[in-house]
Parts: structure tokens; sequence; C-alpha cells
């Protein structure tokens, strides 16, 4: 049986990788928001760094809020303390930028249909508006997911 072969130039390999663990806790979302920062600077990936720092805020939180292991939610925990931690991280191929959080909770997240006056709940619509497109997968172990986010750079605009 033939393996398919990549098209020249074409391999799974992101051009550029660099990843950041935090500790599950309310500093996390500004530690990555600055870190995304840090990082599409450095690569010259200007021209998607509002949306990054959008999707990688709500991506962050909701890990923070709800990737907990069942037994450290509400602050009980059972011998594992400290450990609950979420890495992001972001990555660049030609012309996508991918978004990656990781948690230890399997539960995949849900898109809820937030209430009119409500103060959550709109964090994965917000995902979903500014990423090409989004998806979650548990991590290898099944221990944990990866949420993903991808953004295209956008098209050059054509001066009239």
């Amino acid at each position: 049986m033939n393996a398919p072969k990549a098209a020249d130039g074409c391999n799974d390999a992101p051009e550029q990788q660099k990843s950041l663990t935090l500790d599950a806790n309310d500093r996390a979302p500004g530690a990555a928001r600055s870190f995304t920062r840090d990082v599409l600077t450095a690569w010259g990936r200007e021209d998607v760094m509002d949306q990054a720092v959008l999707i990688v805020s709500e991506l962050t939180t909701n890990a923070e809020s709800h990737g907990r292991r069942k037994e450290n939610v509400g602050g009980a925990s059972s011998g594992s303390q400290g450990n609950e931690e979420i890495t992001l991280t972001l990555a660049v191929q030609a012309d996508v930028v991918t978004i990656e959080v990781e948690d230890n909770s399997p539960c995949a997240p849900i898109q809820r249909v937030p209430e009119q006056y409500g103060t959550s709940g709109r964090g994965l619509w917000l995902v979903s508006a500014m990423a090409d497109s989004w998806t979650t997968c548990p991590t290898e172990d099944g221990t944990g997911k990866r949420v993903l986010a991808f953004l295209r750079s956008p098209e050059p605009s054509v001066a009239s």
C-alpha cells in the first residue's frame, strides 16, 4: 500500500510554535493574553492580534472556570493540590494561526444560549464569531481536553 505523499513545501509541522503552562487560577487569562501579544508580535502576525487575544481570553477563562477535574472543583481536592494547569499553545503554519488551550477536564465545552441580562455564557459565541473554525478533542490519555481555534490571515484589501 502506498502512503499519501505531501505536496512540495507541505508538511504537518508548524513553522513556529510556542507554549505556556499556567496555573488554573484567575490570573491565567491575563497572562495568556500577554503571552499571545508578545508571541504574535515576535512572529509579525499583528494581522490577527485582536481576534487571537479575544479567543485566548475566552478559552483560558473557560479552562480556568470549567476545566478542572471534578474532585478539585469548589476547592476540594483529593491529594492533587497545585496541579490544575492550563497549557496555551500558539502555532503558525502558512497563513493560519492555531490557538490551542488544554485543561484537565475531559468534558467538552458546550455553547449555550446566554440569558439576555446574564453576565456569562457568551464566550464560545465570541470564539465562533472570531475564529475561522474551532473544535475540541480529548488529550491522548483521555484525562483532559484540547480546544483549538484557527485564524486565517485576512485577505489583503484591494484599493479602488
